[in-house]
C-alpha cells in the first residue's frame, strides 16, 4: 500500500515545532485569492493580527514551506473559502498534512496508531522519544542525527500537534486519545482523498493512510458497509476482491459538493 509522501529535501523540525496552526490556516485559506501571491494573500489576511513582527514572520515563514505546492490543497482551500465548520475542517487539515509531511505521518502510522490498538491509556513525551530517535535517520538521512534533547522536544511537538488536531486531548504532561468525530461527510471525503493517493479507488478500504485517521480495516469497512446501505457510495466485496465507486472523480469535486 501507498507510503507517505517523501520529501525533496531534508527535513525541518519547524513545521513540527510551529504546530497545527489550525485557525491561522482556516483564515488564509479562507480568504485565499488565486491571482494575488502567497506573501500578498498572506498579508491581506493578517494585516494588524498579530502580537509582533517576529511572530508575524514566524507564522508566514512556516505557512509558506507547508504549502508549498498548493494545487494538492485545492479541497482545503474549497471547503475553508465556503466556511466549512472549523471542527470538521480541522480532520481535513490533519490529513492533508499528516500526508504530506513524512515526520508527523510517520508518528502516526508507527507510532500513535499501535499504540492506540494496544489500547494505551495516557501517553508522556518520554513514551514517543525512542521512536523519534529510531526513525530520524532512516527519513532524514542527510541531516545530523538528533541530540536528545532534539528527540524530547520533537516527541512533546508531535504530540502536541496531534492534540490540537483533536486526535489527542489534554492540556498537561499527559496526553489521551480523543474521541474522534467523523462524519459520513468527512469519511467520504476522506476516501477521494485516499483514492488519489493510492490511485485507485478498490485499493481505498485496505490503505495504511486509514491509520492517521486511528482507523484499522475493519473499521473502515464498517464505515464503508453503512454508506453503501444508505446508497452513498458502491461498495461490492466477494473474497479478496473490491469494487468501489465513489460518487465524484476527484476530492476537489466532492470538496465542492460538501460546500454547496
Amino acid at each position: 500500500m501507498r507510503k507517505l509522501k517523501q520529501p525533496a529535501t531534508a527535513i525541518s523540525q519547524r513545521l513540527v515545532r510551529k504546530g497545527a496552526l489550525v485557525e491561522e490556516t482556516y483564515h488564509l485559506l479562507g480568504n485565499w485569492k488565486e491571482d494575488l501571491s502567497f506573501d500578498d494573500n498572506f498579508n491581506l489576511t493578517f494585516q494588524g493580527s498579530f502580537r509582533s513582527e517576529g511572530w508575524k514572520k514566524e507564522i508566514r515563514t512556516t505557512l509558506h514551506r507547508r504549502f508549498r505546492v498548493l494545487a494538492d490543497a485545492q479541497p482545503l482551500i474549497t471547503l475553508a473559502k465556503k466556511g466549512y465548520p472549523l471542527p470538521d475542517w480541522k480532520y481535513c487539515l490533519h490529513f492533508w498534512i499528516a500526508v504530506h509531511e513524512i515526520l508527523y505521518g510517520t508518528f502516526l502510522q508507527t507510532w500513535l496508531f499501535p499504540e492506540y490498538q494496544s489500547g494505551r491509556l495516557v501517553l508522556r513525551t518520554e513514551d514517543a522519544v525512542h521512536h523519534v530517535l529510531s526513525v530520524w535517520k532512516s527519513i532524514n538521512s542527510d541531516s545530523a542525527a538528533l541530540s536528545e534533547y532534539g528527540a524530547v522536544r520533537t516527541a512533546r511537538d508531535l504530540l502536541r500537534m496531534a492534540r490540537d488536531f483533536g486526535i489527542l486531548e489534554g492540556d498537561g504532561p499527559a496526553k489521551k486519545f480523543a474521541s474522534l468525530q467523523l462524519s459520513d461527510e468527512l469519511i467520504l471525503y476522506f476516501c477521494h482523498i485516499i483514492a488519489v493517493e493510492e490511485k485507485s479507488s478498490s485499493r481505498v478500504v485496505g490503505s495504511n493512510l486509514w491509520k492517521l485517521l486511528l482507523l484499522d480495516q475493519d473499521q473502515v469497512h464498517t464505515h464503508l458497509l453503512r454508506l453503501h446501505q444508505y446508497r452513498k457510495l458502491d461498495y461490492q466485496v466477494a473474497g479478496s476482491l473490491v469494487e468501489l465507486t465513489l460518487p465524484c472523480a476527484n476530492a476537489f469535486e466532492y470538496a465542492e459538493r460538501m460546500a454547496a
